[in-house]
């Protein structure tokens, strides 16, 4: 009993990780980000610790499983995936459709393209291109500056910062874990 326990903690991180992103995803839906953009880019961050957490849990407790590992990958599509893209979607709208669908599409797609190379590579003490969670907070702490301090051609700053975290992430550029 104390070994399921156990093994679960892990697993309980990922999913509190995971309703974070949908909270953030819910509140931009409502329409009123310009004045919760704050409390989305809190949950985002709080996810990050979370998933920090969960991979020190597992670590720590000797609860490494194969359904953890692609419980913590959903819960990162969603809280630094879907969730920091739609809040860029819904600041930068004004941004061509056909642009902002394609670097839309570009950052999910190599994002969970990224998660699955993570999850069928040998453990590591390091990570092969940017990992989802530090892209997820680098986009949603931009579009949290964009609305409170406003950026000059934001829409150029904001297509090249979703082209270099997307490329980023698909990159071979080792990046050394914090834990």
């Amino acid at each position: 009993m104390i070994n399921k326990i156990k093994k679960s903690i892990p697993n309980i991180l990922s999913l509190l990780n995971m309703t974070l992103g949908i909270i953030a995803i819910l509140i931009v839906l409502r329409r009123d980000i310009y004045h919760k953009a704050p409390i989305v880019l809190a949950l985002v961050c709080l996810g990050g610790i979370l998933d920090l957490l969960d991979g020190y849990a597992a670590h720590k407790l000797n609860a490494f499983t194969e359904t953890g590992k692609q419980l913590d990958s959903f819960a990162d599509i969603i809280t630094f995936g879907f969730a920091p893209l739609s809040v860029t979607v819904y600041l930068f709208h004004e941004i061509n459709l056909v642009l902002i669908a394609s670097l839309s599409v570009a950052y999910i797609i190599t994002a969970v393209y990224r998660l699955i190379r993570y999850n069928l590579s040998e453990p590591s003490k390091y990570f092969r291109g940017l990992p989802i969670t530090a892209a997820g907070i680098i986009l949603t702490v931009y579009c949290t500056a964009f609305l409170i301090f406003g950026f000059y051609n934001s829409t150029i700053f904001t297509v090249v910062l979703m082209l270099i975290l997307s490329l980023m992430m698909v990159s071979k550029v080792k990046i050394k874990r914090l834990l």
